[in-house]
């Protein structure tokens, strides 16, 4: 069954203003907003799209005002929050919403029932808007009125700003509008335009921060107004260009794309018997650009829509392999594993302009080795010609690590452990700044990145192992075997009964704060524990830091907890690692747990179960980045996260839907 919503879901502002749609043009284009039409965050907007050559997406159309006209009384389906009002309240006539193929709306004044579809044509910088008379007595009018932004998708327009916009008309059916460095349009497949030039102020974005800056002004060049009857249909083209589209071209640019939807849930490995899974495989596309181009194919999230390699590496499992694409999961590898060669093999974080690398986090070379085998093991008949670049990758990034790499401060130790050199918290994943504050600061042998290191020396034994190379898998095995055992030794705590998060090669002093690094070294294809330790560690982060969506990133009986998105943004930044529960750690934990108790496959399903209800509320079929860690356990950062998403998919993909 697609996503559904009723009446008693959207029959009030609030309700209605905290669903959240999404559609995306499979190029990191996308159309955001809340199912009342109610813009509630600045990166709101139907047509928000990343100009050529720059970094941040822009906000080009922010939505369409609609009002109905029958029999002379007046009824305006839209929906908009200002300081002390919400005006209109169009809300009050939405009956349904559908969210798949695409998300669909059905507002309805007494006889007459009008559906509002909206989608982005795959590959396409447009959004098509289409509204359709499924029942109406006698001719109605719909006046749809569009409100354009130009504006950076974090930011708000302060001012009006009289002169900020002008207005062209390409031809009698579409109009183009230039203002702030940008130009978009708006075409109507029928209709009447009349250009009214009017100024909206002072519309409140309540989701976002409370510090006095989301307050927008939007500006609308006028109406295009339709005579309909019963059975009629419009679409209204929102770009960044002029578009001409017929009708019979735009029904089958809608088919396609019903088409797309039905196509990525039958090419999945997963069953999807229940709608939550179905809608956790139809919102991978949104993550995954699969253009020919040499690009990085997987999105971080969304709205922050950036390409980083450590997201890419952990979520391609779920987000590529448990949904069949398999092609896509080896282009994405050997794009990233090409950046790294042009590196001297030391993996970059992300890249500009698709060259100049960025270095950033010590664990991101280990996540590939990571993913490569995911793949290699997953995908057992993949093109030799892939297998084979992809080891050299594999190993030539291994072998970089053993010899130490400047460029990320760290150096393989003489009992086979990484030692970060210095204290920069680029350098591992919590890696927030709350002002000129280290909001954890960690030096040292720090515990996931020796995880992640000793699976790769253990990947890298395998791979030299299977293809013949007896010297080199002679070597990887020695030095598995002395970090394994150095591992042990360095970072188990008898007073925790688990690991340190970080332990200082100079002191031999470790830190005593409890936080879920440590199940990387359970979770992981290979891990260094014995089974009585690994459960240990397994209790120790289900006892302490365990909630309904995510491991906390801090024990909250430790002073420096802070459990809850709120207060100054520096509070909130310290929130995001002292405190603060992620999915993703989440999907590493159930890995953790079912390896070590796999007839418990029931309690890896009720650990999965409360997405359910969470992807139902918020960001309709998404799953955010991170949730409070405490009560009320609120989503916060991206509404649609690559790892979040990426993580129960793969959960769900190798722990509870395969055959055991």
């Amino acid at each position: 069954m697609p996503m559904y919503l009723g009446k008693a879901d959207v029959n009030t502002y609030d309700k209605g203003a905290g669903r959240e749609f999404l559609v995306s043009n499979g190029r990191g284009g996308y159309g955001f907003s809340t199912v009342i039409g109610a813009n509630t965050r600045r990166e709101h907007g139907l047509l928000v799209l990343r100009p050529e050559n720059e970094k941040q997406h822009s906000v080009l159309v922010s939505k369409i005002e609609e009002t109905v006209f029958d029999n002379n009384k007046k009824y305006q389906l839209s929906t908009n929050r200002y300081k002390d009002l919400v005006y209109p309240d169009g809300y009050r006539y939405l009956q349904e919403y559908q969210g798949n193929p695409f998300p669909s709306m059905l507002f309805v004044i007494h006889s007459i029932l009008l559906k509002k579809s909206i989608f982005m044509p795959h590959g396409k910088e447009c959004t098509v808007v289409k509204y359709e008379l499924l029942a109406a007595p006698g001719k109605i009018r719909l006046d749809l009125r569009p409100l354009f932004a130009h504006r950076k998708n974090n930011e708000v327009c302060l001012e009006a700003g009289r002169d900020a916009f002008s207005v062209s008309s390409e031809n009698g059916l579409g109009i183009c509008v230039n203002g702030r460095g940008h130009v978009s349009c708006c075409t109507a497949t029928a209709g009447t335009w009349a250009l009214k030039p009017l100024w909206f102020e002072n519309l409140i974005y309540e989701q976002d921060d409370g510090d006095g800056t989301s307050v927008d002004h939007l500006w609308s060049p006028g109406v295009v107004s339709n005579e309909m009857s019963e059975g009629d249909a419009v679409y209204i083209i929102l770009s960044d260009k002029p578009e001409t589209y017929t009708v019979k071209e735009l029904l089958e640019i809608e088919e396609e794309e019903a088409k797309r939807f039905e196509d990525i849930l039958e090419q999945a490995n997963i069953p999807a018997l229940s709608s939550a899974e179905q809608d956790m495989i139809a919102s991978s596309y949104h993550l995954v650009d699969d253009r020919s181009e040499s690009i990085a194919p997987i999105y971080t999230g969304y709205p922050s829509v950036a390409a980083r390699s450590c997201d890419t590496f952990i979520s391609l499992p779920g987000l590529l392999l448990a949904t069949g694409r398999e092609k896509t999961a080896a282009k994405t590898l050997k794009y990233w594993a090409a950046a790294a060669e042009r590196c001297g093999w030391v993996m970059p974080e992300s890249l500009q302009d698709e060259e100049k690398p960025e270095y950033g986090r010590i664990d991101c070379g280990l996540w590939f080795v990571y993913a490569a085998d995911k793949y290699l093991s997953h995908h057992t008949e993949a093109d030799p010609r892939d297998r084979e670049k992809l080891l050299k990758a594999l190993f030539a990034v291994t072998d970089r690590y053993l010899s130490g790499i400047e460029e990320l401060d760290v150096k393989c130790g003489g009992n086979m452990l990484l030692v970060m050199t210095g204290t920069n918290p680029a350098r591992y994943w919590m890696n927030t700044r709350a002002g000129d504050e280290v909001v954890v600061q960690r030096r040292g042998c720090l515990v996931e990145v020796n995880a992640l290191w000793y699976n790769a020396l253990k990947c890298a034994e395998k791979y030299a192992k299977k293809y013949a190379d007896a010297a080199s898998a002679d070597k990887y095995a020695k030095a598995a075997e002395k970090c394994g055992k150095s591992f042990c030794d360095t970072f188990w705590s008898f007073d925790m009964n688990g690991l340190y998060d970080f332990v200082d090669p100079e002191t031999f002093t470790g830190d005593g704060a409890i936080r879920p690094n440590q199940i990387l070294a359970v979770s992981l294809p290979f891990s260094p524990l014995q089974p009585e330790a690994a459960q240990s560690v397994i209790r120790l982060c289900w006892n302490t830091l365990y909630t309904t969506y995510g491991l906390r990133t801090l024990d909250p009986r430790h002073d420096k907890f802070k459990g809850r998105w709120e207060g100054r943004s520096d509070q909130r930044e310290k929130a995001r690692f002292r405190g603060m529960a992620w999915p993703w750690l989440l999907g590493e934990f159930i890995t953790a747990y079912l390896k070590h108790n796999p007839k418990r496959k029931d309690l890896g399903w009720a650990f999965i179960r409360p997405f359910n209800s969470h992807m139902r509320h918020g960001c309709l079929c998404g799953v955010a980045q991170l949730f409070d860690g405490i009560m009320p356990y609120r989503p916060h950062g991206d509404v649609l996260s690559a790892i979040s998403l990426g993580e129960l998919l793969r959960v769900l993909h190798e722990n509870l839907e395969a055959e055991q």
